[in-house]
């Protein structure tokens, strides 16, 4: 004979309190961690929480075969990202017209920069990034045997001017005026 044991509604409410407080105790401080070190606030990150919590708990009822730590915390992960990609656009959408604009990147300085690694260079390099051509038709256009050595020369462009970055000393903000 099977026994089934009748759960009062107090005993099912206390046990899912206990089963929250749980997984506060054993789990908040890292997605807190996580969110305070790419910018959030203990707010912004008792929310995530939050909403990741109710996502683990409606998916804890159905077949769950998974370490929950792992799967709070990517839900947290996923929805802080979604959270920040959001607020970037209302911020970019809200910014007042008296506002200075964003400085703008130094084109001379970055011609410049392009032209210490030769003109074939300049002209292979256009072709990959800014005309958007396929390895196929430069191959063909600058004459190289093969795809593979015509991505190896971009590669070899590329570590030219790489390199006079790092012999000048610039930084990323040197290519603004």
């Amino acid at each position: 004979m099977t026994t089934f044991r009748t759960y009062k509604k107090t005993d099912l409410t206390m046990e899912r309190k206990e089963l929250i407080k749980q997984w506060y105790i054993s789990y908040f401080p890292k997605v807190a961690s996580f969110i305070a070190k790419r910018g959030g606030t203990l707010d912004d990150a008792r929310d995530i929480f939050q909403e990741g919590l109710i996502v683990l708990y409606e998916k804890r009822n159905t077949a769950f075969h998974t370490n929950e730590e792992a799967y709070l915390f990517g839900v947290c992960k996923n929805l802080w990202f979604k959270h920040s990609t959001d607020q970037a656009r209302f911020q970019n959408a809200t910014i007042d017209p008296g506002e200075e604009p964003e400085p703008t990147v130094s084109e001379n300085r970055l011609l410049q920069l392009l032209d210490t690694a030769g003109k074939k260079c300049v002209q292979l390099l256009q072709r990959f990034y800014y005309d958007n051509e396929k390895t196929e038709t430069i191959r063909e256009e600058f004459g190289f045997s093969t795809n593979h050595s015509t991505a190896v020369q971009k590669y070899k462009c590329l570590e030219k001017v790489r390199e006079t970055v790092k012999q000048n000393a610039l930084s990323y903000e040197s290519f603004f005026e």
